[in-house]
């Protein structure tokens, strides 16, 4: 990679990790349905004018709404009320080992020792970050539970991606978020309450924390990166990513004033390490099916 396009790399993977810095700045003011139905209702409201109807693809798009968006967006927003920023920036990048696991189980990809290694290093990482009843320094059992299946589900969303190669990226985000924000209404709806009062008392940090998200993150950090990808390997690009655990925890430190635990921290470099095997094993195989987690 020439020098520019690393530096442009590094600012797209800074930006995602500030997503994630920003959705828990606006959920500590605003219940989590809420903030990502605003969000997902921002960021479509720019792009449908400007992207094709994508007809033939409505449905498989539809069902992206309900992995990528609900799944994975909705359920990490929630989390984020209970878990801190750095903390969720990691334990979201277990949908790498869980990807592994559905091409293993859906497309009969051996794992290898190797692979099936790092995707019992990866969880055994997640263990110290959680830590259990009489570890106080771990992160919340419950939002911990929350990110692993946002995790889950975004994994899920990323072999849904592979049938829609042929459509243009800000179609699928626009249509996607069309399709999720009456989902989220009502998920917001059944579980909180006094969405008009947040709404009406919203502050303007955390209305420039939702632009941030739906602008900066969604249509800036995606248009750059889906730029610079198609001009190199995956086993080029793909190390990049792990940069976006390394800037959420930092961001949460400098910006939110998070403490990092030692289980934060040494379940966080347990965590990276089996992620980066995972990564690196299947870059070497030339499968590039491992995905990174991407806000």
């Amino acid at each position: 990679m020439t020098p520019s396009h690393i530096a442009l790399s590094v600012i797209v993977m800074a930006v995602w990790a500030s997503n994630i810095v920003a959705a828990r700045y606006a959920v500590l003011e605003m219940p989590g349905w809420l903030v990502i139905t605003v969000r997902m209702a921002v960021l479509a409201a720019p792009l449908i004018p400007f992207v094709r109807f994508p007809r033939a693809h409505l449905g498989r798009i539809f069902a992206l709404s309900i992995t990528m968006g609900t799944g994975h967006f909705g359920l990490m927003f929630v989390a984020l009320q209970r878990v801190d920023a750095g903390a969720a920036a990691l334990l979201i990048q277990t949908a790498v080992p869980f990807a592994a696991l559905l091409a293993w189980i859906l497309y009969r990809e051996p794992l290898g020792w190797l692979r099936a290694a790092g995707i019992t290093g990866a969880f055994a990482g997640v263990a110290l970050l959680v830590g259990g009843p009489d570890a106080p320094a771990g992160v919340p059992l419950s939002g911990a539970a929350l990110i692993l299946a946002s995790a889950f589900f975004f994994a899920i969303a990323n072999i849904q991606l592979r049938g829609l190669g042929g459509v243009n990226v800000f179609a699928v985000n626009g249509w996607m978020a069309v399709f999720a924000v009456p989902q989220m209404a009502i998920l917001s709806l059944l579980l909180e309450d006094n969405q008009i009062a947040a709404l009406s008392d919203i502050s303007l940090p955390a209305v420039l924390a939702i632009l941030h998200m739906s602008i900066v993150v969604s249509l800036l950090g995606h248009g750059l990166w889906y730029h610079l990808v198609p001009k190199y390997r995956t086993n080029q690009t793909m190390p990049l990513t792990l940069l976006i655990p390394v800037f959420g925890v930092t961001f949460g430190i400098v910006l939110l004033d998070e403490a990092v635990t030692w289980r934060v921290f040494v379940g966080g470099l347990v965590t990276i390490a089996g992620v980066a095997t995972v990564m690196f094993d299947g870059a070497r195989k030339g499968e590039g099916r491992e995905q990174q987690a991407a806000p």
